[in-house]
């Protein structure tokens, strides 16, 4: 198996977290190779690490490798060489795209006409995904396997805190990027702090607009914001257990772990309304949805839920069993593992 680098104190995001599920329930005995690039001296990290992994491949012998990365044209670009060197020496490999522009954005590029044609299986979040890369690329059914995102409810540990009076706190645990919808937050924010209805925001991540999104908040928000940096395993868990609301007003997503992490909390999420997260969130039922790029539509749907914490309570219970029956680990583990029993039985023959 091969993607960023899967320490969590090193490397943030879904991708990450979803390897490690995997790896922590594989069965099969799997090798994990690191393809992550660092902040510095990318190209020559790059040409090192192509290295490494053509003679990591020529050293054992491998019967499948499983690639994660998102399908978008930097990735595709930058992964390339490493599917190609997979291709050449005759092993089997899974291409599991993590979310990304180019399933819904048609590429002519030869190289993902390549890629879609040399993969033995393609793996995708959603079924919205699925139709749009069988419809623009022609891609046969039967070679693209949705596996939803998942929750492996055993890595969540115990918790001990006691019920809050006042079901205030918001949290934004993520990379700090745009399109994850920061505008939208600090506009929305300075809506809520006009009309003086308590609250307190909490923030959790990095990227590349972690600079902008900090001043704005700490001139918009003031005292109601905190800044509360990067944290994994459970110092992760127990940030998004003491906090009430999760918001992620995102412009486009795949399946966010965070999203579900937080449904499987029990906590109240006021999302966006993609694609997306419609697929698991249920307007007012187990969680809320606000139009997408709309600071207003947001800030209304916060006021709603910060008014009624009793509300509040029954939305967070309805989102836990929303990812018990349909998100868990289970199934995930179960379907991929037939995957790769399916390919390694061709390879064999």
């Amino acid at each position: 198996m091969t993607g960023p680098n899967n320490d969590p104190a090193k490397s943030l995001g879904g991708i990450v977290t979803v390897i490690n599920m995997i790896l922590n329930n594989k069965s099969h005995p799997t090798d994990f190779f690191d393809r992550d690039l660092g902040s510095s001296g990318k190209l020559k990290t790059w040409w090192r690490k192509v290295n490494q992994f053509r003679q990591s491949i020529s050293k054992e012998r491998y019967d499948l490798i499983h690639f994660h990365f998102s399908f978008d044209k930097k990735s595709v670009v930058r992964e390339f060489i490493y599917l190609y060197l997979a291709k050449k020496k005759g092993i089997p490999f899974i291409v599991h795209f993590h979310g990304g522009s180019l399933a819904y954005q048609k590429s002519h590029s030869w190289m993902v006409g390549w890629l879609l044609a040399a993969a033995n299986q393609l793996i995708v979040l959603n079924e919205d995904e699925k139709e749009s890369i069988q419809r623009l690329y022609q891609v046969a059914p039967e070679k693209v396997l949705i596996l939803r995102n998942c929750i492996d409810f055993g890595e969540i540990p115990s918790f001990t805190r006691a019920d809050s009076a006042a079901y205030n706190r918001i949290i934004y645990f993520g990379r700090l990027h745009m399109p994850k919808g920061l505008k939208e937050i600090v506009e929305a924010l300075k809506i809520l702090k006009a009309k003086q209805i308590p609250f307190k925001m909490e923030v959790y991540g990095s990227g590349p607009d972690e600079a902008w999104f900090l001043d704005a908040l700490k001139e918009h928000v003031g005292d109601a914001f905190e800044y509360k940096g990067v944290v994994w395993g459970k110092e992760k868990w127990h940030s998004l257990n003491n906090s009430d609301i999760f918001l992620l007003p995102s412009h486009g997503e795949g399946m966010p772990m965070a999203l579900l992490e937080a449904m499987a909390l029990g906590k109240t999420v006021v999302v966006s309304d993609v694609d997306a997260f419609k697929k698991v969130v249920i307007d007012k039922e187990n969680g809320f949805l606000a139009r997408q790029r709309s600071a207003d539509d947001l800030a209304r749907s916060l006021e709603l839920v910060l008014l009624n914490p009793a509300d509040q309570q029954e939305v967070g219970k309805k989102a836990k069993q929303t990812i018990e029956k349909e998100y868990s680990s289970d199934y995930y583990i179960k379907s991929l593992g037939s995957v790769y029993n399916s390919l390694l039985a061709n390879a064999i023959s």
